[in-house]
């Protein structure tokens, strides 16, 4: 049985998200943006939660034993074309799934007052993002680089996202950017925060200003923001690379877990 949730029907399931949260990061995560953005949709599979954004990606949250052919089904009808999820969950759908796909872990990486270790002097050209043009100005850089440019493409996108995140960005959240002659050319920010726990998340260096250092000063300063500003005891993070999986070991970041992503080889299209 397939069914689509409201967000009163997705409360019921957060308590058990929230005791496993190191494995769920990025549906807890994405569960605060879909409070706010209509591009995302959450399923009940059997004892699944499926997160579907823009009709594209998938993220998995497995609560009990599930009918993989099901969930192979769902997916091939919407199209999908990346998931992530729990390890263990995705390897369960990439031997029963249809199409090809590509498999990939990622490091599950934590950090405490205890264990951050500042490895570079603040620079001048770093400062909180605070005001609506402040995030507006980090809608453009994301829309500005491959890596983040999904869900930023047009104006109205950008505006939309700086709204939410001028409301939001009060406490427990916040963000930071490096400015550049007046330009914002990197940025990151915290989401799916508590006192106990936040997630870094949208860690980005313009693709014409790097190798000068200015991500490790941008993953130091939200880290210091958070851990001391925000009193926050834990942040977890998912590096793409192993490049930045080594700036946030230096930071003090250790792994403690993996997540997994699959992506369809074919590009099957809706």
């Amino acid at each position: 049985m397939i069914k689509e949730l409201s967000m009163d029907e997705i409360r019921t399931h957060i308590p058990l998200l929230e005791e496993r949260r190191e494995e769920n990061l990025l549906f807890l995560n994405n569960l605060k943006i879909y409070e706010h953005n209509k591009d995302y949709s959450v399923f009940l599979i059997s004892s699944l939660l499926a997160m579907v954004y823009r009709k594209k990606a998938l993220i998995l949250f497995q609560e009990g034993p599930f009918d993989s052919r099901e969930l192979s089904a769902f997916i091939d009808k919407k199209g999908i074309n990346a998931i992530t999820g729990a390890k263990a969950t995705l390897e369960r759908l990439e031997e029963a799934g249809k199409a090809e796909w590509e498999f990939q872990t990622f490091p599950i990486m934590e950090v405490t007052k205890e264990s951050f270790r500042k490895v570079t002097e603040r620079s001048d050209n770093l400062s909180f993002l605070l005001t609506y043009e402040d995030f507006l100005s980090l809608a453009q850089l994301y829309s500005r680089n491959e890596e983040f440019r999904e869900g930023f493409e047009t104006e109205e996108r950008q505006e939309g996202w700086a709204d939410v995140m001028e409301e939001e960005m009060e406490y427990p959240r916040a963000a930071c950017g490096y400015w550049k002659d007046g330009t914002l050319i990197a940025g990151a920010y915290l989401s799916s925060a508590t006192k106990e726990s936040a997630m870094v998340v949208g860690v980005l260096v313009d693709k014409n200003f790097r190798g000068q250092g200015i991500g490790t000063a941008v993953s130091q300063e939200i880290t210091d923001i958070a851990l001391f500003d925000h009193r926050i005891d834990r942040l977890f993070l998912c590096p793409s690379s192993q490049k930045a999986q080594d700036i946030y070991g230096r930071l003090g970041y250790t792994t403690i877990g993996e997540c997994g992503k699959l992506k369809r080889i074919s590009g099957k299209e809706d």
